[in-house]
């Protein structure tokens, strides 16, 4: 949760007394300040530090409050900072305006010290809210592409990465990883103990493949990883590292065993579906046979 001197809030008044007064009531809660006389400090200002909050006034001279507004929520940078105007104005008209620029409320001048107070504390409250819900919202669609598991991407994202690179038109590789004879590794282990083979082998994956590379478990002992378009030579270079790493690891390479098929895309036109199909014919074919092995399709 923050404290008050995380918060900073820029004065803008043309006339140095309203920051003034305005200050030494925002001083005694803590809060960090700075000031601007115009439009041109205050824009300036946005962009030199992160605030959380605009006291501004409305009337003055040459760019007044209404276009400084306006001109804070066209910038993607200061959009979401809320703006609270100050203003002698009483009209209903003009106070709606206020509104219809982006404002989130006004503070009538002469401001009262315990009104300011109360009113950049609820705001700044309702800053904080939006902060959290997009933190869990991001959070939330993070878990949501994820294999809880591994902590690699899962199938669903993995799935939409291939169309991606489908609807790009342009060649790439797309790996199939098979672990072998995992039936045998879960009898003899347990189901935690394969889990952890399982979470290994994905973590020496991880370490090893390019890092351009998108990498998920896609089901069950199945990985698949998405890389550009190498030369095969390359491609052959990765799967002897892969292997490598695997095998000389002391947890699991002693009887771990895997199989690979390694499929250069080249048609642009054949659905995700397809791809699957055509990587798992191959996979069959070579899954037959004992120990690692490795096909080029």
């Amino acid at each position: 949760m923050h404290t008050n001197n995380n918060f900073h809030i820029l004065i803008v008044d043309d006339e140095k007394l309203n920051i003034e007064l305005a200050a030494i009531y925002l001083k005694e809660e803590g809060y960090k300040l700075s000031f601007a006389l115009n439009a041109k400090g205050a824009l300036e200002n946005v962009q030199k530090r992160e605030v959380s909050l605009i006291l501004l006034d409305i009337n003055m001279p040459q760019t007044d409050g209404f276009e400084v507004c306006r001109l804070l929520k066209s910038d993607p940078k200061t959009k979401d900072i809320p703006v609270v105007f100050l203003t002698a104005q009483t009209d209903i008209k003009y106070i709606s305006r206020a509104f219809e620029v982006g404002g989130v409320d006004y503070i009538s001048k002469p401001f009262n010290g315990v009104e300011l107070k109360a009113r950049v504390k609820t705001h700044l409250q309702n800053v904080e809210y939006v902060k959290e819900i997009k933190q869990k919202q991001s959070k939330l669609a993070q878990l949501s592409i994820t294999d809880p598991l591994t902590r690699l991407h899962n199938a669903l994202y993995f799935d939409g990465q291939l169309k991606a690179y489908q609807t790009k038109g342009k060649k790439f590789w797309f790996i199939y990883i098979k672990l072998e004879r995992f039936e045998t590794l879960n009898k003899v282990y347990g189901f935690n103990g394969a889990n952890k083979i399982i979470k290994r082998f994905s973590s020496l994956l991880q370490e090893t493949v390019y890092s351009n590379a998108i990498t998920a478990r896609l089901y069950g002992t199945g990985f698949g990883i998405i890389l550009k378009n190498y030369e095969m030579q390359d491609m052959k270079k990765l799967y002897e590292e892969i292997h490598v790493k695997v095998h000389k690891n002391k947890e699991i390479g002693d009887f771990i065993s895997f199989s690979t098929v390694l499929y250069n895309v080249k048609d642009s036109s054949i659905s995700v579906a397809n791809l699957y199909k055509k990587v798992q014919l191959s996979m069959d074919k070579i899954s037959e046979h004992q120990g690692d092995k490795y096909l080029f399709t």
